[in-house]
């Protein structure tokens, strides 16, 4: 089983520790990586883009603080990406709705920003360190945003599970604020993987 896709380092409040998690984390692996897809980087044909994508809390099964955010890079494509944010937030919502404010359960929260965000020119893990704490309760599922506006014309493919019911992932292109967009996940492309790291 591959072990790639989206990781989310999570620290655990519980036990009072603060992060540092790849060198003693414990690997969580919630989806095996079986496609790949340009989403949320998709700067080759589109000039911005809103995208959010939701992580069940079966698959995740830990509360805490999540502190990074990583894809995976499949061919070491080197894209830039201007006016870039992330939010964390937790939803309710088992199949995404295509308006994107309809998914958040209480406030987004602003996580990391970069007015260019650069992702390295090599395969492997890239991470979106976050500036800000957002607790994840363990009750809800997860939902990340990513929003961008200006690009270098480079997409970066990432890796994908197999197709999983409902909407999964939503995203719109060439506006990061756009109230709606499309969704899948039932029947053509699926959510970027997910693992998570935690500190025994």
């Amino acid at each position: 089983m591959r072990r790639l896709g989206i990781c989310i380092l999570v620290v655990a409040l519980t036990l009072g520790v603060v992060a540092s998690a790849l060198a003693t984390g414990k690997q969580i692996v919630c989806y095996s990586a079986h496609a790949s897809n340009l989403c949320p980087f998709w700067g080759e044909y589109y000039s911005g883009m809103r995208f959010q994508t939701s992580i069940e809390q079966s698959r995740i099964r830990y509360g805490g603080a999540i502190n990074e955010v990583e894809f995976y890079n499949i061919h070491g494509a080197n894209g830039r990406y201007n006016n870039y944010v992330v939010h964390l937030c937790h939803t309710d919502r088992a199949s995404l709705s295509t308006t994107f404010g309809v998914n958040y359960y209480g406030t987004p929260v602003q996580v990391a920003k970069w007015a260019a965000f650069a992702i390295p020119g090599a395969r492997g893990w890239f991470g979106l360190k976050m500036t800000r704490r957002f607790t994840y309760d363990n009750v809800r599922h997860l939902l990340i945003e990513i929003r961008w506006e200006g690009d270098n014309g480079v997409s970066v493919p990432i890796f994908t599970n197999n197709p999983l019911s409902g909407y999964r992932r939503i995203w719109a292109v060439n506006n990061p604020n756009a109230p709606t967009g499309r969704g899948d996940g039932r029947a053509y492309y699926n959510p970027p993987e997910l693992r998570c790291l935690r500190r025994l």
